[in-house]
């Protein structure tokens, strides 16, 4: 990877986590709290990790409920399926606020 450009993308926190040994950039999380007093925390993000011609990327989830933490990085074809399937679904829930995918 030393031979792979050090190129940030602008959403790139720059903070210690950013491009070290393993190519990751880190976006700031979103927090989805709508009350603040949720159990499980949710918070989503962008990710890229410098390797091969071709830097996989998409959507950090980060789920956390007190100290324990969970990750998962989802692709881009990934995240665009989950932003689609979550209209959809969401939609059966509340009709009328979410658009058809």
């Amino acid at each position: 990877m030393s031979n792979l450009p050090n190129v940030h993308p602008p959403w790139c926190l720059r903070g210690p986590d950013c491009a070290g040994g393993n190519g990751l950039h880190l976006s700031r999380l979103v927090g989805t709290a709508v009350r603040g007093d949720e159990v499980i925390q949710a918070e989503l993000g962008l990710w890229r990790m410098d390797v091969g011609p071709t830097s996989p990327s998409g959507l950090l989830l980060e789920f956390s409920a007190g100290e324990d933490v969970e990750r998962w990085p989802l692709d881009l074809p990934q995240s665009h399926m989950l932003a689609r399937a979550s209209q959809r679904l969401l939609g059966r829930l509340t009709p009328g606020t979410a658009r058809a995918a």
